[in-house]
């Protein structure tokens, strides 16, 4: 449906909240707030972001559950709280599977970073060093990517456990590093661009194949690690029961502030690479995502609770 066919469907009278499972400063956070900015002109409604950090995202996933289907309540979702949580909090699949999925926005890869002063260049250092300690991790919460990530690199790399610590959101995971209160990091891409050039170290690009963002990075898979892609991606999702006309409304506008340059150059600014999927076709991705991640989580034998 064109945009403009698309605006005559959906009149919203007041403004639109479009909330992010996860504190400020996270790739979600970036990528919901560079679409909200977009959408506002799009759709001539103000869009209001709201961060309900928490969880592992299930906070934001009640939110949606409950919210009146008419329009005016959506969500930012990703990996972990549209795939990962189906699996790893059985008792809110319901829930999550619920949402209706309306658009997608971007990918982002993802690289493992070290602390400042950790002299571990690849993943063999990062072996021979967990052999003599315990090691520490920071992530964006229990049952994310990041989380699963590393528990899959302590399997492959037969490493004593780490210990995990937890945080709000990937710009807190990342400051912890920063700091030197954790020892190490799956970080997203747009993170770990960030301080490509500063004292953290990066150790490999958790993906197939090598990053074009980054090319003198080897993979993990190079170095015998994990050969999961543990890349994220961003989309919007409604309460359920939402009208199909208004999820498609919606979608037009995304994809329409997806096709202006200045949207996009935002994007890449922050090392992300635009993913345009309307409803139907994010529904489809949403669920090979969940057949590929599901066996990766039994083959870890995981549940959170």
């Amino acid at each position: 449906m064109p945009a403009a066919l698309a605006k005559a469907t959906w009149t919203p009278d007041r403004p639109v909240k479009l909330i992010i499972p996860y504190a400020p400063g996270g790739g979600a956070d970036v990528a919901g707030r560079i679409v909200a900015q977009a959408l506002q002109t799009v759709s001539t409604q103000p869009w209001v972001v709201e961060n309900r950090a928490g969880a592992a995202g299930n906070i934001t996933a009640d939110v949606i559950f409950a919210s009146k289907p008419d329009g005016l309540t959506y969500q930012i979702t990703n990996l972990d709280t549209s795939v990962l949580n189906t699996y790893l909090y059985p008792s809110r699949k319901q829930k999550i599977e619920a949402a209706i999925p309306v658009a997608s926005i971007a990918r982002i890869g993802t690289v493992l970073m070290v602390r400042p002063g950790l002299q571990v260049r690849d993943l063999a250092q990062l072996a021979a060093v967990a052999k003599t300690r315990s090691l520490t991790y920071s992530s964006w919460g229990v049952g994310c990517s990041a989380h699963l990530g590393a528990l899959l690199l302590e399997q492959e790399m037969k490493m004593p456990a780490m210990v995990h610590v937890p945080y709000p959101g990937g710009g807190h995971a990342m400051q912890a590093l920063l700091k030197g209160e954790v020892d190490l990091f799956l970080a997203p891409m747009p993170l770990a661009m960030a301080h490509r050039s500063g004292n953290v170290g990066a150790v490999g690009y958790a993906a197939a194949q090598r990053s074009e963002l980054w090319s003198d990075l080897p993979t993990l898979k190079e170095q015998g690690g994990p050969s999961v892609d543990l890349g994220n991606w961003f989309a919007v999702s409604a309460p359920p029961q939402t009208p199909p006309a208004t999820i498609e409304a919606v979608s037009g506008f995304i994809k329409t502030a997806l096709s202006d340059a200045k949207v996009l150059d935002s994007l890449k600014a922050q090392s992300m690479v635009p993913f345009q999927a309307d409803s139907a076709q994010l529904a489809r991705f949403i669920a090979d995502e969940k057949t590929r991640w599901g066996q990766v989580i039994a083959g870890a034998k995981l549940n959170l609770e």
